[in-house]
């Protein structure tokens, strides 16, 4: 027998070792559940108790308008004291022309927010004949489109407007149209929904777009047939753009109005005014004058109610800055209250505190300029007297 060793078991032992070596030091993954220790079971049996008791208290009814921890109070545990102790404020019912004022975001892109339009391109909304004249034509393109060339406020253009009879509902094609119809200086009364809707159903069978001559063809008094008109709940209509109230509505009003609200003026500034003015009253320069050190809301209250019922055109100069762009007429949109309350604000916020303008105020401007087709120029209202 030979006394050296076998040098294949000797490499074995040496494998061996360093297995037993590695197993030692990084053993295998064994099978089984290990315990959550028991201080982390309790913290997460605190957060779900938690959890659970503030959602309990402060649900309120799971109606969104009292779902405030700042308001929310344990007496809101039940789903039935909540629903009793929420106050329902009824909702603020928008005139047509008011509530066209945001549907024009969809015609803004074409035809500018001033609805002058692009040069070329698209055509003007201002004192256009397809605007201000024939209702039926008016809603006839707004619900199926033009395509091919129109000649509009003198010039042609040759493009395409989309129909919007399957975007909008009846109500809001009232409302945009109505809108277009009382601002910019456009003069003429709004659009009811019971006329869209019956022309809808008389032109159902319609699938092109108008051409100029199918619109043409419309006669411009043409009546729309098959309209049944609401009659008024209640008081009269505001009287449309260039229109003069009768004597009884603005006795009413005038007797009815309250003491001037600033809040509710401020309501109306931010719904109106704000997107040119801006919430600091310093307007967008040089496009859009400032209210702030403008002598045009510190000096005579007559003339910002006459600035606010029939707008504004052309160069001017406030605070020593020129201006040149249009401000819109408000007279259609706004009733004599509402002109009365944001006057007030604009004049007590950017006027260095200057007097609130009353309803009487605005009544008698609205007798006096209620007819006036268009805004007023920079000479014009520096004729007015500084006080009144």
């Amino acid at each position: 027998m030979s006394n050296h060793s076998d040098p294949k078991h000797s490499g074995s032992q040496d494998l061996l070792k360093v297995t037993a070596a590695a197993k030692r030091e990084f053993p295998d993954p064994t099978e089984g559940n290990s315990q959550l220790p028991a201080g982390l079971l309790l913290v997460f049996a605190a957060i779900i108790c938690f959890a659970g008791a503030y959602f309990g208290i402060y649900h309120g009814g799971f109606q969104g308008d009292v779902f405030n921890e700042s308001d929310s109070t344990p007496a809101l545990l039940s789903s039935k004291k909540a629903a009793t102790s929420v106050v329902t404020q009824a909702p603020v019912e928008l005139s047509l022309v008011e509530q066209g004022k945001a549907i024009y975001a969809n015609c803004q892109p074409c035809h500018q927010a001033s609805g002058l339009g692009i040069p070329g391109q698209f055509p003007p909304l201002v004192g256009a004949d397809y605007v201000v004249g024939s209702e039926k034509r008016l809603i006839a393109i707004l619900l199926k489109g033009i395509g091919g060339p129109i000649a509009v406020a003198g010039s042609t253009y040759n493009g395409a407007m989309p129909a919007w009879e399957k975007a909008l509902s009846d109500r809001k094609i009232a409302a945009v149209a109505s809108y277009v119809r009382a601002t910019w200086g456009n003069a003429a009364p709004e659009i009811s929904e019971a006329k869209v809707a019956a022309l809808k159903k008389e032109l159902a069978a319609k699938a092109d777009p108008w051409t100029e001559a199918g619109l043409l063809a419309i006669p411009s008094d043409a009546k729309i047939e098959g309209v049944t008109e609401a009659a008024p709940t209640s008081g009269a209509a505001p009287a449309p753009m260039g229109g003069t109230p009768t004597s009884a509505t603005t006795a009413a009003t005038a007797s009815a109005a309250p003491a001037v609200d600033l809040e509710a003026g401020k309501a109306q500034y931010l719904a109106i005014c704000v997107a040119c003015h801006q919430p600091t009253g310093m307007g967008l320069p040089p496009v859009f004058p400032p209210l702030v050190n403008s002598e045009y809301v510190k000096g005579n209250p007559e003339r910002v109610v006459a600035i606010i019922l029939n707008g504004v055109m052309g160069p001017i100069t406030v605070d020593g800055k020129p201006y040149n762009n249009m401000m819109p007429p408000q007279g259609a949109v706004l009733t004599d209250t509402k002109i009365s309350q944001v006057a007030s604000f604009v004049r007590a916020t950017f006027g260095g505190g200057a007097g609130p303008v009353t309803v009487e105020q605005v009544a008698a401007a609205r007798q006096k300029y209620g007819s006036r087709p268009t805004g007023w120029s920079e000479a014009e209202l520096k004729a007015f007297p500084e006080n009144n």
